[in-house]
């Protein structure tokens, strides 16, 4: 019989103590690493812009809940005769859809797709018909097909989006659960509320708050943008003071400066304006809450009343 073996494993104390700094480092629970932009030349040259942005995209949606929170109860004056305990189940779920972290992930993501769609939409537009009228002309026809491309690919685009949001939203299987009864006119009804209601909550409890932590954000880059476009424009001078640079390469640097200080001469009276928006956001966020709920309520009002008034199922 062969003799038993015995192997003992010995770890130096250096690797040991090595393994459990590795351990103790780790990246667990740890925030993503981001630095400031303020620093950055491509930033500072934008940043003005940005601040417009910004100021504009609050604009724009404090106005679009008060569109939005006006139509509910249109919406409800549409459906006949429907159950109307699904009609309250709808309002309900779509009312916390739009406060989910699932349905604003998704809003993010159909923002930064329609964003980018709108800027590019016309190039990529045109190499699509280009590809189509390439095949058509191989195959000896002609026609027009700029339009109907056109039309096409921004509808699909909007139809996607839209079907990634309903299915973030609990309402829409009640929706279908019950299309067969509520009838086609009711579902497209209830359809169009329920994504009105949704996107109204999601502006005033989750977009609202973020648009006011990015301007917050960037008024308060302002000191250190300036810096940044100072020493930029530093830089340009030098280069043109470089032996051997050409009258062309001076030129383009020149141009390049003259951006910077025009950039330079808007950014306070834009940065101004910014700043006045910035510190009346927490009360913008209270008013456009208090006129979604104040609208939300109204309209359960409305649909407990048509309920009384109609006979159960």
């Amino acid at each position: 019989m062969m003799p038993r073996m015995h192997f003992r494993l010995a770890f130096p104390a250096s690797l040991v103590c090595l393994m459990m700094a590795l351990g103790c480092s780790s990246s667990a629970g740890k925030p993503p690493a981001t630095a400031a932009s303020s620093g950055q030349t491509a930033y500072a040259i934008g940043y003005g812009d940005e601040l417009s942005s910004s100021i504009k995209a609050i604009n724009d949606v404090q106005a679009k809940e008060k569109q939005l929170s006006a139509g509910f109860a249109a919406r409800v004056d549409e459906l006949k005769k429907p159950d109307w305990d699904k009609v309250e189940t709808v309002i309900a779920y779509s009312d916390e859809a739009g406060k989910s972290a699932d349905f604003a992930d998704a809003q993010g993501d159909a923002v930064a797709v329609k964003g980018f769609w709108d800027s590019e939409k016309g190039e990529i537009t045109a190499r699509v018909n280009g590809n189509a009228q390439a095949t058509m002309k191989q195959a000896g026809c002609s026609a027009e097909t700029a339009g109907p491309i056109a039309y096409s690919l921004n509808d699909a685009i909007n139809k996607q989006l839209q079907k990634k949001l309903r299915s973030k939203n609990e309402a829409f299987v009640v929706i279908e659960r019950y299309k067969t009864s509520l009838g086609p006119q009711n579902v497209s009804s209830l359809e169009k509320l329920a994504d009105e209601i949704a996107e109204a909550s999601y502006d005033v409890h989750v977009l609202m708050v973020l648009h006011r932590n990015r301007l917050q954000r960037l008024v308060a880059d302002k000191s250190e943008v300036k810096k940044t476009l100072d020493r930029f424009i530093e830089d340009e001078t030098a280069f043109q003071n470089e032996p051997g640079r050409t009258e062309a390469e001076k030129k383009a640097s020149q141009d390049r400066i003259n951006a910077a200080n025009k950039n330079k001469a808007e950014l306070d009276k834009v940065a101004e304006q910014a700043e006045a928006t910035s510190k009346e956001m927490d009360k913008s966020i209270d008013a456009a809450t208090k006129d979604y709920e104040e609208a939300l309520k109204n309209l359960k009002a409305k649909v407990s009343e048509k309920k009384k008034g109609e006979p159960q199922r």
